[in-house]
């Protein structure tokens, strides 16, 4: 069935679902736009630019005040004149929220998580062209934090394709509402067979743990925003092929935020073992996060500015330089990302626009 032929069958069906339960109707628009040119070296990553936009409608009917369930489509064009360039991907899932707790289940958007993941656990490269989670999400707030699971099941197995999947928990809190935070980010990554899989070929068990603390500066600063956070990452990596046991590189990991009005900056530090220490073998298909982590020390900086931000537009320029040991890379970005929907178009208020050029 053809792309189109499956966005009117579930638009017909959330529609007589609709009228005929009397059930609210909801709808979302997302679209984005990435202009990513990357100049450097090609010792870790191959210099390249990725030039494309994302249309990502929703259509679906609100159960309860809670409850809801929704479909789309995540359609990836890059910026040529043949619709051979493009892709399109199913999106469809259930979502229950509430003040305390929420959840998901099916596939669904990576952008209901509350906060993106550091580049250790999820590369550039994969927010722009894997936006939908593809399992099942639970979120817990309190009342000076908070802590999200999910499982993303990244790889059905096949002849041709090794079952993958990955568990990821990530939280933080400020005790007391103070300016000391505590956090951290742990993953199991399950790396398993295809089927009828050749003798050579064995399951590779990964896990990664990021613990940390931090401060939260930006109420005693002049800056907006100011955050600094300093904690261990540590992976423990087995490949049932070898009988060298279990690998556990480790080390130390800083990261820096700074904003003031529309200029922001950020710094994240790694230096010890290699996190990746499979990735010649593995690559992308087991690790998730950037490739420099394959190095035993990295660095990267961006430097960016908020041009333009309303309810329903944010546009950003990014500058972001990568040094390795032996390597460097810079990325000049520009993303655009265009939201709304049912309920911002309701219930929304009128924002005042903030443009600087």
């Amino acid at each position: 069935m053809k792309p189109i032929n499956i966005i009117a069958l579930i638009a017909a069906l959330l529609l007589c679902v609709s009228d005929v339960c009397a059930q609210t109707l909801t709808w979302s628009v997302d679209f984005n736009s990435v202009f990513d040119n990357r100049e450097g070296d090609r010792k870790i990553t191959d210099p390249k630019t990725y030039f494309f936009t994302v249309l990502a409608p929703e259509i679906g009917v609100q159960l309860t005040k809670k409850d809801r369930i929704a479909g789309g489509v995540v359609w990836t064009q890059h910026l040529t004149n043949d619709w051979d360039d493009g892709k399109v991907n199913p999106t469809l899932y259930y979502r229950h929220e509430s003040k305390r707790w929420s959840f998901s289940m099916g596939m669904f958007p990576r952008t209901q998580l509350r906060r993106q993941l550091p580049g250790f656990l999820w590369c550039d490269s994969l927010t722009y062209f894997q936006r939908n989670i593809r399992g099942a999400l639970v979120q817990y707030n309190m009342r000076h934090g908070w802590i999200e699971a999910y499982l993303d099941w990244r790889g059905m197995q096949s002849t041709t394709r090794r079952e993958a999947f990955n568990i990821v928990v990530h939280g933080e809190g400020a005790p007391k509402g103070g300016i000391f935070l505590v956090g951290g980010n742990a993953m199991m990554n399950h790396f398993a067979l295809q089927k009828n899989a050749p003798a050579d070929q064995h399951i590779v068990d990964n896990f990664l743990v990021n613990p940390y603390v931090g401060l939260d500066f930006s109420r005693k600063t002049a800056l907006d925003s100011l955050v600094i956070k300093a904690g261990a990452l540590l992976t423990v990596e087995r490949n049932r092929a070898n009988e060298d046991g279990w690998k556990t590189p480790a080390g130390g990991w800083l990261e820096i935020v700074g904003e003031w009005r529309w200029l922001g900056l950020k710094n994240s530090f790694y230096m010890g073992g290699k996190l990746f220490p499979s990735y010649s073998e593995f690559g992308a298909e087991l690790y998730q996060g950037e490739p420099f982590y394959q190095t035993s020390f990295y660095n990267r900086t961006d430097v960016y500015a908020k041009i333009l931000q309303n309810r329903y537009v944010d546009l950003q320029a990014s500058l972001d330089f990568n040094f390795t040991e032996d390597s460097f890379i810079f990325y000049q970005r520009l993303l655009l990302r265009v939201y709304f929907d049912s309920f911002n178009i309701r219930h929304g208020k009128k924002s005042k626009k903030h443009i600087r050029l």
